[in-house]
Parts: C-alpha cells; sequence; structure tokens
C-alpha cells in the first residue's frame, strides 16, 4: 500500500469511530415501592415482576428557569417505554411539573399525566433533573436523571 494513503485512511477511521453514538447506560434494577433514577435510553427491571422500564427521552421541557420569573412554568416531558416479560413494548408520554429542586408535587396536578396505571402496577414520574437555569443553556438530553416510582395499585 502507498505510504502517502496510510496516514489519510487512518485519520478517516479515527473520524468515523469518533461520531459513533455512545452506548445506553447499563440497565438498572429497583424493587417496587422504591424510587429509581433512569436516564435516557437506560431501563430499570422492576424485581419480582415482569417489568421493565426504559426512559426513551425527555422530549420537551417548558419548565421556568429558576434564573428568571416566569407567571407560570410549563411541564416537563418524558417518553418511556414499558414491557411486561416478553410481549413487545408498549411507549407512553408521562409529563411533569417540577418546583426548582426538580421534584414532582405529592398530588396529582391538573391537566398533566405524571402517573399511569399499567398491568396492576401504578408508574410515577417524581422528579426530572437538573432544573434549568436560564433560557439561554440546553440542557443536552444525556444529562437529564427521571426519577419513578413503580407501585402496585
Amino acid at each position: 500500500m502507498n505510504n502517502r494513503l496510510i496516514a489519510p485512511i487512518l485519520l478517516l477511521l479515527i473520524l468515523l469511530t469518533s461520531c459513533q453514538a455512545a452506548p445506553p447506560p447499563p440497565p438498572t434494577t429497583a424493587p417496587p415501592g422504591d424510587e429509581f433514577i433512569l436516564r435516557p435510553r437506560q431501563s430499570a427491571a422492576i424485581l419480582g415482576t415482569t417489568l421493565t422500564l426504559k426512559l426513551i427521552a425527555v422530549s420537551g421541557d417548558e419548565r421556568c428557569p429558576s434564573e428568571i420569573e416566569c407567571a407560570m412554568s410549563g411541564p416537563v416531558t418524558i417518553s418511556i417505554s414499558i414491557q411486561k416479560g416478553e410481549n413487545e413494548p408498549v411507549e407512553f408520554i408521562l409529563q411533569a411539573v417540577t418546583g426548582n429542586d426538580g421534584r414532582a408535587p405529592q398530588g396529582p396536578f391538573e391537566g398533566i399525566q405524571d402517573r399511569m396505571e399499567y398491568e396492576g402496577y401504578l408508574i410515577q414520574v417524581k422528579a426530572v433533573l437538573p432544573y434549568p437555569l436560564n433560557r439561554s443553556d440546553k440542557i443536552e438530553s444525556s444529562k437529564y436523571q427521571v426519577t419513578l416510582l413503580v407501585s402496585g395499585k
């Protein structure tokens, strides 16, 4: 092989391998009734059940940044998939309104679906971090952490 071709080929290989998407975070496990945190593309097996939840993405964040005064803060929207046993995963959209600490209120928030029932289990969004600081800073999707809770009905 021509020596003049080796350097450009090596450079091309380095560029191609650096453009690959990062692998998803490792799966986790959680007992029913305990809060657990998922990052985008991460899954959790719920112990003692055949349920697996996966955080697909945080698809929208309309919360009022903490450095700005707003009349009202909007919701943060997440996409999750839930799989029971060998069944096909089913995708759901949940939303939450959170305080500056990222925690959702205890009870339901009118017009916001922060919880759902699935196959005898209640799945709730408990928190979403990080909380936006100002309008100019965009939170990278990989930085989100969503706290969920799965419990029996």
